[in-house]
C-alpha cells in the first residue's frame, strides 16, 4: 500500500481545525449595533419648581428649663455647734434675716481679753507720750508701745470677724428648704444645713440653632408653657442676658429669659419655649424634597435651556414642606422636585408638572 505524504496530513489536520473554528466560534457580525444598545436615551422626565420669594416667619420652637435667679446651699464658714435655728422649713425669709446661731462662747472670752489689753495699752502710751515730751524716755520706747496697741486692735478685729461667721444672715429673700440638721448638732463648712432660693423672679433659660443667632437680641419676648399648665397656657419671658458664644458641641446659643409675672414655678423644672423672631420678606422658599445632602453641605437640580445643571445651596429656616435658600439661588430659578435619584448633571431634562 502507497503510503500518503506527510504534508498532505498537515493539509488535513490543518483544515479540520480551520472548520472547526467557523463551526463552533462563528464570526460576530460587528457590522449593525446590537439591538438596545448604542441608541441615545430620551431626556429624564421630572416634576419641578419655579423659585420666587414670600413672607417667613421666623418661629422657633425649643425646650428649656426654669432657673433661679439666686440659689445657694447654707454652709457655716467655721466649725462649731448649732446653738438655735431661727428659720422654719418652708418659710420666705427677708434679706439680712438671722438662719443660725453658733456656739461663740470662746471667741467671746477672746474678745473680752482683747478690749482689757487694748483699753491697758492705751493708757500705757498715754502716759508714755507725757514722758516723751519732758525727754523722759526715748522716740524709740514710745513707737514700741504705740506698735503693741496696734497689734492689739488687730487681734481684736480679727476676733470679731470670727464672732460674724458665728451667725448666719440670708443673703437674699428667698424660700429656705428642708434642713438637715438639729439645734445642738456639730458641724463643719461642708455640712449643708438647708438651701435657700429666690423664687420670685425666675429665669427661662433655652438654647436655640446658630443659624438663628443673628435674629436673637436682648429685650426680646419669648413664650413658654409646661406640661402642667392647664390647655397649654403660655406665660411671657423677657430675654436679659445671652452666651457670648455658640456652643461648639451642639452649635447652639444659649440665652435667658426673666419671667416676673404671678404663676409660681419650681426651679428646675422642663419647659417649651417659642421664639418668634419676626417675619421676613423675601425669602426664597423651596420644596424640601429637592435638597440633596452632599459631603460638605447640601445642592439641587436646576433646569436651565433643558439641561441639569448642580448648584450648592446654604440653607436657612424649614417649615413643614418648605425650606428657606440663604444663597445659590435666584428668583425664577428652576428647580427640580422629582427624578433627582436618576438625573446626572448634564441630563436631557423634560419638564413635567410645576409643583405649587
Amino acid at each position: 500500500m502507497k503510503k500518503i505524504p506527510n504534508w498532505i496530513i498537515v493539509v488535513i489536520v490543518l483544515g479540520v481545525l480551520i472548520g472547526a473554528k467557523f463551526i463552533f466560534f462563528p464570526k460576530k457580525n460587528t457590522g449593525a449595533p446590537a439591538a438596545g444598545k448604542g441608541k441615545p436615551s430620551g431626556p429624564t422626565t421630572a416634576d419641578y419648581f419655579v423659585a420666587q420669594t414670600s413672607s417667613l416667619s421666623n418661629n422657633v420652637y425649643t425646650t428649656g428649663k426654669i432657673g433661679a435667679l439666686n440659689e445657694i446651699e447654707i454652709k457655716p464658714e467655721v466649725a462649731g455647734k448649732v446653738v438655735t435655728i431661727y428659720f422654719k422649713e418652708g418659710e420666705t425669709v427677708e434679706k439680712g434675716a438671722l438662719l443660725i446661731k453658733m456656739n461663740d462662747a470662746e471667741l467671746q472670752a477672746q474678745f473680752q481679753k482683747s478690749k482689757i489689753q487694748i483699753k491697758l495699752s492705751e493708757e500705757k502710751l498715754d502716759r508714755l507720750k507725757k514722758l516723751l515730751v519732758i525727754k523722759g524716755i526715748s522716740q524709740e520706747e514710745f513707737d514700741i508701745q504705740e506698735n503693741e496697741l496696734a497689734s492689739f486692735k488687730a487681734d481684736q478685729s480679727y476676733i470679731t470677724a470670727q464672732l460674724a461667721k458665728t451667725y448666719i444672715n440670708a443673703p437674699f429673700s428667698g424660700v429656705v428648704g428642708l434642713k438637715n440638721i438639729s439645734e445642738g448638732a456639730f458641724v463643719s463648712p461642708v455640712q449643708v444645713i438647708a438651701s435657700l432660693v429666690q423664687i420670685k423672679p425666675l429665669f427661662i433659660e433655652f438654647s436655640i440653632p446658630e443659624k438663628y443667632s443673628s435674629s436673637v437680641k436682648k429685650g426680646l419676648n419669648v413664650q413658654f408653657s409646661t406640661d402642667k399648665t392647664e390647655s397649654e397656657k403660655t406665660f411671657t419671658a423677657q430675654i436679659y442676658a445671652l452666651e457670648p458664644k455658640i456652643d461648639e458641641t451642639t452649635k447652639t446659643l444659649r440665652g435667658r429669659a426673666i419671667y416676673s409675672g404671678n404663676e409660681t414655678f419650681y426651679p428646675g423644672s422642663f419647659v417649651k419655649v417659642y421664639v418668634d423672631l419676626g417675619e421676613t420678606s423675601n425669602s426664597i422658599m423651596i420644596p424640601t424634597q429637592s435638597i440633596i445632602p452632599v459631603l460638605k453641605g447640601q445642592k439641587v437640580f436646576l433646569c436651565k435651556n433643558g439641561t441639569a445643571e448642580e448648584v450648592k445651596v446654604t440653607t436657612g429656616i424649614r417649615t413643614d414642606d418648605k425650606i428657606q435658600i440663604l444663597e445659590g439661588l435666584t428668583i425664577g430659578d428652576t428647580v427640580l422636585t422629582t427624578g433627582l435619584m436618576t438625573v446626572k448633571k448634564g441630563a436631557q431634562i423634560k419638564l413635567n408638572k410645576p409643583r405649587s
